[in-house]
This record gives structure tokens, C-alpha cells and sequence, in this order.
């Protein structure tokens, strides 16, 4: 019997998530809930049950975030009611070589394409999204998101709440602080500093005008 499962979050990336729950025969979405999306619509053919606001827990349902911006996603995980039972999501593409020694902890999402390779520890509610790489003895703090493509070497730390976009490469061994930023296509070669914003090949600092 498949379990009952609600998106918070409708926009682009509910949708993908929603995509991924139909490649999981154990999960089915019974609803989202989206501030900006009127109640009983239907996205996807999946109604929308109201606001973030109104999310109550239950104890046959349990809840996935979908927002790939980490603040944004900050900001809602703070307003969602206690004693909500998250759920961690993994595409049947994807891979994860030594399971054993993964740990992808409660409301982390791995799409399709990616590939984690060992002694990796995912905090909660960190996205993975299409064909990223992760390699061993990695730390990836609650609420990151890594884009489409994402590279991360081993031995790299990141904080919480980092974004890296798309087809950005982290080197080996490097410390990413939390809240920072680093753009589409960066090649990451030192350490970034927490709420740091880095861009180009090598990556190099924005500079605060």
C-alpha cells in the first residue's frame, strides 16, 4: 500500500518533484499546498489544498518541500507547523554506490541522473536535482540546493543554505560557507566564504557595491 504524500510548493520544481513521487510506487501525492495557487485548483492533476499556513500534521501523511531557492525555502520551513513527518525522496535513477555509508536525512530530494558516491552525509531538506555528482566523504548542510549538473569533489563541506547553480564544480576538499551563492558554469578553487557570491572560471568573489 503506497503512502500519502503532500508538495509544499507548486511552481516548476513541485511539478518535477511530482514527476519523481510517480517513479515511486511506495508514494502517492494527494495535494499541494502554495500561497500563490487558488485552493482546489489542479496542478498536474493534483489539487492544490491551500496555503502553507494551513499544512497540518497527520499521522498518514507525510510532506517533501519543493522550493529550489534556499532562502525562500528558509523562510517557509520556519512558518510550517511542528511535528510534520518529512520525507526523503530518491529517483530510481539515481545512484547511490555505497548506500550503506549515505545519509540522506528527513525532507532531502535526489533527481534523477545523480550519482552519490560514499561517505556522504545530505542534511535535511537539501535538494539534488538532475545529474549531479557528489563524491566521497562529503558534507552538505540543511536547506542547500544544487542545481541541474552540480559537481561537488570530495572531501568538500557545505554550509547550510548554499546555493550552487547549475554545472557549477566544487574541487576537492573545499569548505563552501553557509549562505552563500555560487553561479551557473563556476569553477570553485579556494574556499567561499559564508554569504559570499561566486562567479566565473576560477570562481572570484562578487564584490558589494
Amino acid at each position: 500500500m503506497s503512502q500519502s504524500i503532500v508538495i509544499v510548493g507548486a511552481g516548476g520544481l513541485g511539478r518535477e518533484v511530482l514527476s519523481l513521487l510517480r517513479a515511486l510506487p511506495e508514494w502517492t501525492c494527494v495535494g499541494f499546498f502554495d500561497d500563490g495557487r487558488e485552493r482546489h485548483s489542479l496542478v498536474e492533476g493534483v489539487p492544490v489544498r491551500g496555503a502553507v499556513a494551513t499544512l497540518q500534521p497527520s499521522e498518514d501523511l507525510s510532506v517533501v518541500v519543493a522550493i529550489g531557492n534556499p532562502f525562500v525555502k528558509r523562510a517557509v520551513l520556519q512558518r510550517l507547523p511542528p511535528g510534520l513527518r518529512f520525507a526523503t525522496l530518491v529517483h530510481p535513477k539515481a545512484v547511490l554506490q555505497d548506500v550503506a555509508s549515505i545519509l540522506l536525512e528527513p525532507g532531502v530530494i535526489v533527481g534523477a541522473g545523480s550519482i552519490l558516491t560514499t561517505a556522504i552525509t545530505v542534511q535535511r531538506h537539501s535538494l539534488i536535482n538532475l545529474n549531479c555528482t557528489i563524491g566521497h566523504d562529503v558534507f552538505i548542510g540543511e536547506g542547500c540546493s544544487l542545481m541541474p549538473g552540480a559537481h561537488v569533489g570530495g572531501c568538500v563541506q557545505l554550509g547550510h543554505d548554499v546555493l550552487v547553480g547549475s554545472g557549477a564544480n566544487i574541487l576537492n576538499g573545499l569548505h563552501v560557507g553557509a549562505n552563500a551563492r555560487i553561479g551557473a558554469g563556476a569553477v570553485v578553487t579556494k574556499p567561499v566564504p559564508a554569504g559570499a557570491t561566486v562567479v566565473g572560471v576560477p570562481a572570484r568573489e562578487l564584490s558589494v557595491k
